[in-house]
């Protein structure tokens, strides 16, 4: 009897060691992830707001370049004088 209950407990902390391993590894593979998850996340916003910045800047430039039209077509419109603007100093 006392070998079968040595047997037993052989087998039960075996068990418990299997299932230690086993949660261990399901830890790691959760945390490596999460930090994979976490750091894409990360690259996704600074490149999200590496293009709004570019955005911004080429909103920029067109609307200065639609300035520089307008102005351009005010001076080459149809009236001998064009119609002063800042530009003009004289």
């Amino acid at each position: 009897m006392a070998a079968g209950l040595m047997a037993t407990t052989q087998i039960v902390v075996e068990a418990w060691a299997v299932l230690v391993a086993a949660a261990g590894i399901i830890a790691t593979v959760l945390s490596t992830g999460l930090s994979i998850t976490f750091h894409l996340r990360g690259r996704i916003d600074h490149q999200s707001d590496r293009i709004d910045h570019q955005s911004d800047r080429i909103d920029g430039v067109t609307a200065e370049v639609a300035l520089v039209r307008e102005r351009v077509a005010r001076l080459e419109g149809g009236s001998s004088t064009p119609d002063p603007g800042p530009l003009q100093l004289a």
